[in-house]
């Protein structure tokens, strides 16, 4: 079965655990948490997220996550005054891509129920990652580095009102299928991509912020 189908939607979070958020009879505070195959699907205390500058961080060591296929799968819930107020989409994570721990990221912010944005790790910060798109004739491309963000500069000129489809993944062969990327929810596939309706004339800038899984067109 894939691991994916066994985390517990939003809803379905939000119906078990509304009223007093308690779990096994034990109240649950209110925070960032990181669920999974490892919780049975559920909030639990030792995998609250602590917030440091502004952003939620958990090490999560690798021993307990569940691999099928060379991914496991995770998502993060936050709880508010005893309600589940936002949870991820389900977040991948490449077993040839991480050591013995593994950092999840959060921001309470960028969050969106039901999306990856906001959620990210540090096996998303490890490169490489390629993009492309119909501005490129979907030919994969390795984007660069740059300040914490994956950018591809792709020389391509635009005009106002061009609409741009698009997607990143992990390999020039769009291997793992899971770590394809549209901007809302990994594993997107075929014909699920990001688009973008060009605002201006000049080149195409597309950018990809790993930590919290935003990932956007611009023209410059």
């Amino acid at each position: 079965m894939n691991v994916l189908k066994k985390l517990i939607p939003a809803l379905l979070v939000m119906f078990l655990f509304s009223g007093c958020m308690t779990l096994l009879n034990i109240k649950l505070p209110d925070g960032v948490y990181v669920v999974g195959d490892f919780t049975n699907g559920v909030p639990k205390p030792e995998y609250k997220m602590e917030l440091q500058g502004g952003v939620y961080t958990l090490e999560l060591s690798s021993s307990v996550l569940t691999f099928e296929n060379n991914i496991a799968w995770y998502q993060v819930v936050m709880v508010v005054d005893g309600k589940p107020m936002k949870a991820s989409s389900g977040i991948p994570i490449w077993s040839e891509k991480i050591g013995d721990t593994i950092t999840i990221y959060a921001s309470s912010d960028l969050m969106e129920d039901g999306t990856a944005k906001g959620v990210g790790d540090s096996e998303k910060e490890t490169g490489p990652w390629y993009c492309a798109g119909n501005f490129n004739n979907w030919t994969l491309e390795e984007m660069t580095y740059q300040n914490g963000k994956f950018v591809l500069e792709t020389g391509c000129f635009v005009t106002s009102g061009q609409t741009i489809e698009y997607k990143i993944a992990r390999n020039s062969d769009w291997i793992p299928y899971e770590e394809q990327f549209d901007g809302v929810s990994y594993n997107a596939g075929y014909g699920e991509n990001a688009v973008f309706v060009a605002d201006k004339d000049g080149t195409l800038v597309i950018e990809f912020d790993p930590r919290f899984s935003l990932l956007k067109a611009y023209v410059k």
